[in-house]
């Protein structure tokens, strides 16, 4: 069988594909591409029939809007690609989301990212869309000092502190390993007090403008840690006090919303951060990390991060990296060399909690002088594509700021638009928020995916 396989094989790569004329008769013999494509063919067609099959019935309507909604995610400049197509990836992530409130919990999803996301750009359209889906409120994770002002909260901290950080430069220290979900602590050695105001930014979301839920996010050190929460707003005063080791949180439950609070930490402990939340539902954070190229996460000790991400009940993960190391990536070689890197850290997450569904985004657009003009990177179309198959093969979806924003020469474009700062690099605030929001489209058409699928109605 072997042999005859080996024949007809060899007979379909060197018979012509025009076939042999033999007086008025025509031999012909199948191609090894139209075999492959009858092969792929069947496939879709077997895989296809299997989504009907477990889809529940549909009413035409829904069939259209289903049909609707893959084109939307699936087609075009701005898709999302899924791995292996698995239009099932993100329901972990939903199913929790949609239990939230009945199982009063906050679910959180992680936003790393660089400069392009600081102060909240992108996230906090994000945000938005799903606390709006699924409630929620506050403006979530930040740190305990925070180096870039956000429009989503104020905040102004004192004290005995020392910056520990995988990333950055300045006044930081090595920690080995104990730099928390936000890649940068925090230790403190005697006390320190965190002032924080919600932002009075007219273009925030009014969720974010209030918490009754306060968390502190801490790796304790020999010695009791004591904090104090005072709500600014009506003067009441909260106490609590850890005496116990390692990674945990202190938690505050307020009668009702406030816009300011201070808290008063004493002892010795490594602070991750804190949170702000207010009622049940979806917490989405800003992570942001100026200059890095996202090759940090395998810096920080494994088994503390993975019970930081457990007590904070982490559902989703997004990766938005690639804009730094464009300029640098000279080569093929060294293209290969950063997505391998790349492919690691996804690895390193995905082990820390197997059912958290990872989204990788790509770099925007970036221009260069080229011959005295202005152009895109003459790399970064293949820098977009080969992470797009390194995140796809390591388990993570894929979404492509670069062809969202409109693919080659986009950035002039959003420039001379006023959408995007004149290093030709950035967006600045008007064209993050629009990216955001086409961010925030993706996952509520995959939101209505999910529910069409799920046969529910929410």
């Amino acid at each position: 069988m072997a042999i005859v396989v080996a024949v007809l094989a060899f007979l379909a790569i060197v018979f012509p594909s025009n076939g042999i004329k033999i007086g008025k008769t025509t031999l012909r013999f199948p191609t090894v591409h139209s075999v492959l494509a009858k092969n792929r063919k069947q496939k879709v067609q077997r895989s296809e029939e299997l989504q009907q099959q477990t889809l529940p019935s549909m009413t035409d309507a829904e069939k259209s809007q289903l049909a609707s909604l893959n084109s939307q995610l699936f087609g075009g400049e701005g898709r999302i690609w899924l791995p292996k197509d698995d239009n099932a990836f993100f329901d972990s992530f939903f199913d929790k989301a949609c239990k939230a409130r009945s199982e009063k919990r906050t679910v959180r999803v992680l936003h790393y990212g660089d400069s392009q996301i600081e102060s909240d750009r992108i996230t906090a359209q994000l945000r938005s869309r799903l606390q709006e889906l699924y409630g929620g409120g506050g403006p979530g994770l930040i740190p305990l000092m925070q180096p870039i002002p956000s429009f989503s909260v104020n905040q102004k901290t004192k004290g005995s502190l020392v910056g520990q950080s995988t990333y950055g430069r300045g006044n930081f220290v090595r920690a080995n390993g104990n730099y928390g979900p936000m890649l940068r602590s925090w230790r403190m050695m005697g006390s320190a007090q965190l002032s924080v105001t919600a932002s009075k930014n007219r273009a925030s979301d009014e969720r974010v403008k209030h918490f009754s839920k306060v968390s502190v996010l801490f790796n304790n050190r020999p010695g009791p840690l004591s904090v104090v929460l005072t709500d600014n707003r009506t003067n009441s005063i909260i106490r609590m006090r850890q005496i116990g080791g390692g990674v945990q949180t202190l938690d505050f439950k307020l009668d009702s919303i406030t816009n300011s609070l201070t808290l008063s930490l004493d002892g010795t402990a490594d602070i991750y951060g804190v949170m702000l939340d207010d009622d049940c539902g979806v917490a989405v954070d800003n992570i942001s990390m100026r200059g890095v190229s996202g090759q940090q996460f395998t810096m920080v000790d494994s088994a503390q991060l993975a019970e930081a991400y457990r007590l904070m009940d982490v559902g989703m993960i997004i990766m938005q990296f690639g804009g730094n190391s464009v300029p640098y990536l000279t080569d093929r070689k060294a293209i290969d060399i950063y997505c391998s890197k790349i492919g690691r850290q996804i690895d390193f997450l995905h082990n820390l909690s197997l059912h958290t569904p990872i989204l990788f985004i790509g770099p925007s657009d970036m221009s260069t002088k080229i011959n005295g003009q202005l152009a895109t990177y003459p790399i970064l179309p293949e820098v977009v594509d080969r992470l797009r198959e390194t995140a796809l093969a390591h388990g993570a979806a894929f979404w492509s700021l670069y062809d969202a924003m409109g693919g080659n020469g986009s950035m002039v474009e959003w420039v001379s638009g006023g959408l995007a700062e004149h290093d030709y690099l950035h967006f600045n605030v008007k064209g993050a928020a629009v990216m955001g929001d086409r961010l925030a489209d993706i996952f509520q058409q995959l939101n209505e995916l999910y529910t069409l699928r799920k046969g529910t109605k929410r």
